[in-house]
């Protein structure tokens, strides 16, 4: 075979597999009709998932977790069968950076970029990937990420047989367990703050699961900050008075909003008045 021929049935495998994958895709999320697949999933997006199928990464999808307007994430396995989450970034969402401004101010990383939405989420991706690191290797309960290309972050899965563990919100728990999965939580804030040098920046009931009430993970470290952040004093008092109202209306003692942040970083929180 001669390398044009070789190039164009290369060409042609990759064109194969890039509609295999999308069909794929469409069976599997019945909440996409053809049309607004188009929009979500470019080619870019689909070549992407292309090559982390060929590499190995995982083999195939089975089914949506979760959709909003920023990201999808499915259930996938490797091929292994050991069970992952694949979190794909919308490019097409011209508000994103926008409203992510506030968590990236002085990023170097993101000052590079330029005008270009696309290089920005690709670079939001790897940022959530690097905290999800630093929070695992500190032994914070988070996903442990496995590979990150473009706008696509794999990660493992939290939950059994594609049914993902429940969110705190969803729980319906003894006071007693609720005041034990309360310490938990604040010694999770602990760890990642102190050991992972993070800020979750958008905790609450909505991003923390729990199997049992012996066990917690805190998810989507998207808008998680470096304690240093301008604006991590902010967002770590939000966290923590997000926290405190969850587990309050559950019938719990919480510690004060203020002393808490006092105890937990050695300094004055900040005033009532914020930007966010």
């Amino acid at each position: 075979m001669s390398f044009d021929e070789d190039r164009v049935f290369r060409r042609l495998r990759r064109r194969e597999a890039l509609s295999d994958i999308k069909n794929r895709m469409l069976l599997k999320d019945f909440s996409l009709d053809s049309a607004t697949f188009e929009e979500v999933f470019d080619k870019s997006t689909l070549m992407i998932l292309y090559e982390l199928m060929r590499r190995g990464v995982f083999s195939d999808f089975h089914g949506v977790i979760s959709a909003g307007k920023e990201s999808r994430i499915y259930h996938a396995k490797d091929e292994a069968g050991e069970e992952l989450a694949v979190k794909i970034y919308l490019v097409n969402n011209t508000e994103f950076r926008k409203t992510r401004m506030i968590y990236v101010a002085r990023d170097h990383n993101f000052q590079r970029v330029g005008t270009s939405l696309r290089k920005f989420i690709y670079a939001w991706a790897r940022r959530e990937s690097r905290h999800l690191e630093l929070a695992h290797e500190a032994g914070v309960p988070v996903p442990q990420p496995r590979d990150v290309q473009g706008n696509v972050l794999v990660m493992s899965f939290l939950g059994v047989d594609g049914a993902r563990y429940p969110l705190l919100r969803e729980t319906s728990y003894t006071r007693e367990e609720y005041a034990e999965l309360y310490g938990s939580v604040i010694g999770g804030i602990e760890k990642l703050y102190r050991r992972a040098g993070l800020v979750h920046g958008d905790l609450s009931e909505f991003n923390i699961m729990s199997p049992d009430p012996r066990s917690i993970y805190f998810i989507d470290l998207s808008q998680s900050v470096l304690r240093d952040a301008l604006y991590a004093p902010i967002l770590l008092m939000r966290d923590l008075r997000n926290v405190n109202r969850f587990f309050r209306a559950r019938g719990c003692d919480v510690f004060d909003d203020k002393e808490l942040f006092t105890e937990l970083t050695g300094t004055d929180p900040p005033p009532e008045l914020t930007p966010i």
